[in-house]
């Protein structure tokens, strides 16, 4: 049998759609006998990111949904609308995903048609470029959501493993603490049913009196001093009967052969490593607890730190304290910063608040160490990387230099680095939005911004008024 030939898009069908209204019929047929036909089911991708977009095309049945990436919200097409290549549009290859939601059917002509249609059908081609300015808006919006996204993805990573590390070490030490407690229990039940007098039971307690907590000032000693008393006290506790397997664990507790010399003379051997090892319990239990008191004050510290960021709690427009918001923002990067970042804080201390949107200032922040720590990033190994930031009062407000000596931003393209989608990172890196958004915010805060770059050296200097309506 003879193929049946191919489905014919109707100027009828068409001009059902309003996007077709008042368009004259002759255009309309004109545009209708250079479409074809294409059918889809239900979850086949007709666009992907990358691939060259040929096609002008409307929906004649079922619906289209887009996306760009996992964090955007999904776009719908429906029946009636139209996508692909737009007249005027500049765009060369799909920057989103397309598939059919439910059985579609969309007509399709070749973008080679468009310039004829802009002059064969004047209304639509009005229509489509409305159309398309609508389109880029949107795009914009998704991408300025995606790059703030993306910037917190980061900040999170780093928290989380900041984060980690205090808790982790919270887990372990509450964890040994029950098995110290334990132990420690053991060993002074044992002791209280020890016949000793009274006074031998001060005496051990006088002793108890002198373990101290870890690391203290007081016991700061250079090893090959440690490793004497160390040396000492084993040779007593040997001579006494005692395990010398404990001398380490004493001259950590603060406690030496001249503290344990008098008890010795009074008390049994077994009598007496029992109360050692009680002693040694209680200076661990001091240190863990010690330990559990540190990582709790870090997860607090980072809490804290991140309710400032976020300005929780508080109004959009506030008093806001640029030295603490730069702050509070280096916190956030903080993972970032321990590897090879060294960080030249150079803070008036003098600022006065000034009233702005303390949220939308750290993600000036963000954007602008975010940068000076990517372009740093290609530093040949063993060279410093120094990330400046700097704050002075000026006569109208306050200025915020932010820099890094990384290899600069070519002379040739200074000039674009604030425009949308401009960016000199490798393709899938970089959404060319950072720095659109920081002059954006900057400008809605009546204030400026400017870079000063050369190799070696690159500065942005943000300026903020004192006073803004």
């Amino acid at each position: 049998m003879p193929e049946a030939a191919p489905e014919k898009v109707t100027a009828e069908e068409l001009l059902r759609f309003p996007l077709f209204d008042g368009e004259c019929l002759e255009a309309v047929e004109w545009i209708a006998g250079r479409m074809e036909v294409r059918l889809y089911d239900a979850g086949d991708v007709i666009t992907r990111e990358g691939d060259p977009a040929r096609d002008f095309f409307v929906i004649l049945e079922g619906e289209l949904h887009y996306r760009r990436n996992v964090y955007d919200e999904v776009l719908v097409s429906a029946a009636g609308t139209a996508s692909g290549l737009l007249p005027f549009s500049r765009m060369k290859v799909w920057s989103a995903r397309g598939w059919a939601a439910k059985p579609t059917r969309i007509g399709a002509m070749d973008a080679s048609n468009l310039r004829e249609l802009v002059y064969r059908a004047p209304i639509l081609a009005q229509r489509l470029v409305s159309e398309m300015t609508d389109r880029a808006r949107l795009f914009t919006r998704l991408e300025e959501s995606s790059n703030r996204l993306l910037a917190l993805g980061k900040l999170a990573a780093g928290l989380a493993h900041e984060l980690n590390n205090p808790a982790s070490a919270a887990v372990r030490s509450s964890a040994r603490l029950r098995e110290v407690l334990a132990e420690r229990q053991k060993y002074a039940l044992t002791l209280r049913a020890a016949v000793i007098s009274d006074e031998d039971r001060r005496m051990i307690s006088g002793v108890g009196k002198l373990v101290t907590e870890c690391d203290t000032p007081s016991r700061a000693v250079d090893a090959l001093e440690r490793s004497d008393r160390e040396s000492e006290l084993a040779d007593w506790l040997e001579a006494a009967g005692v395990p010398g397997e404990l001398a380490s664990q004493l001259v950590d507790a603060g406690i030496d052969a001249g503290n344990l010399r008098p008890l010795a003379l009074l008390v049994s051997r077994d009598t007496l490593e029992l109360g050692l090892r009680v002693l040694v319990a209680d200076h661990e239990i001091l240190c863990l607890s010690r330990e559990l008191e540190e990582a709790s004050r870090r997860i607090s510290d980072l809490v804290q730190a991140v309710k400032s960021y976020s300005y929780m709690d508080r109004s959009p427009i506030a008093e806001v304290d640029i030295e603490q918001g730069i702050d509070v923002t280096l916190r956030m990067f903080q993972h970032q910063l321990k590897h090879g970042i060294q960080v030249s804080r150079q803070f008036a201390q003098n600022l006065p608040r000034i009233r702005a949107n303390g949220i939308e200032l750290n993600q000036i922040w963000t954007n602008l160490i975010d940068n000076a720590l990517d372009a740093m990033e290609d530093l040949p190994p063993g060279e410093p990387k120094v990330l400046l930031v700097r704050t002075l009062i000026e006569p109208d407000g306050v200025l915020v230099e932010i820099g890094d000596n990384g290899p600069g931003i070519p002379a040739e393209v200074q000039s674009r680095i604030f425009e949308p989608f401009f960016t000199t990172k490798p393709v899938g890196e970089g959404t060319g939005l950072g720095l659109d958004i920081v002059q954006r915010i900057v400008r809605n805060h009546k204030g400026t911004v400017q870079v000063e770059s050369i190799p070696g050296r690159t500065v942005f200097q943000v300026r903020l008024p004192l006073d803004r309506e």
